[in-house]
């Protein structure tokens, strides 16, 4: 059944993870947690999440000490003085550091479940709209869809700025960037009617 699922109701279902995330109360975050933990029983699943969590760590830390020094409050520790951060600070960061990483559970879902050309079409179908503004669609996806190529080929040792500066090879500019069409069924609208249900729920 979830194989069966259109690629465009699946990003949409993980947009609407995200407002739920982003828009709950914290006393609603261990539900989504423990909703999230679910899915990563499987392999991929969390290989997915470990690797976003790996790549986005130093951001998390950032925010984290970012929240913490800047909001004002109550010292956490106030034999250190100015350099102690306030208690307040401590809680607000640690609170955009779960929503952040719920956030990433969801795409790592997205991300294991779904095949890439999939993900592409996907994208390709819900930026239609765009269209009218003058959006090349068929360029976006192709440029995406090299995008994620190069950044999953690309070696793990290599630092971000020489990755920017190393030119790309020839034979990694294809000539076309296939996509397999896919139609939009009765279920795929039962399957986002659904989730809008969870979310007006969570959001209550």
């Amino acid at each position: 059944m979830a194989d069966s699922v259109h690629p465009a109701a699946r990003i949409l279902l993980w947009v609407g993870w995200a407002v739920a995330v982003e828009a709950a109360a914290p006393s609603v975050l261990p539900l989504l947690a423990v909703a999230a933990a679910t899915a990563f029983l499987f392999a991929p699943t969390r290989t997915r999440l470990l690797k976003l969590l790996r790549r986005t760590r130093w951001l998390l830390v950032v925010l984290a000490l970012a929240y913490a020094y800047t909001l004002p409050g109550v010292p956490a520790w106030p034999a250190l003085g100015w350099a102690s951060p306030s208690i307040e600070g401590l809680a607000a960061g640690g609170l955009r550091v779960v929503r952040l990483a719920l956030l990433l559970a969801g795409l790592a879902v997205l991300l294991a479940l779904t095949e890439r050309t999939r993900l592409l079409y996907g994208l390709y179908g819900l930026s239609r709209p765009l269209a009218w503004l003058g959006l090349d669609r068929r360029a976006f996806v192709v440029r995406l869809g090299l995008t994620l190529d190069y950044v999953e080929s690309a070696p793990a040792s290599m630092r971000w700025l020489d990755a920017l500066r190393a030119p790309l090879p020839d034979e990694a500019v294809p000539t076309a960037y296939p996509l397999v069409t896919e139609r939009w069924h009765a279920r795929d609208s039962a399957v986002i009617l659904a989730g809008l249900l969870l979310l007006a729920i969570v959001l209550a």
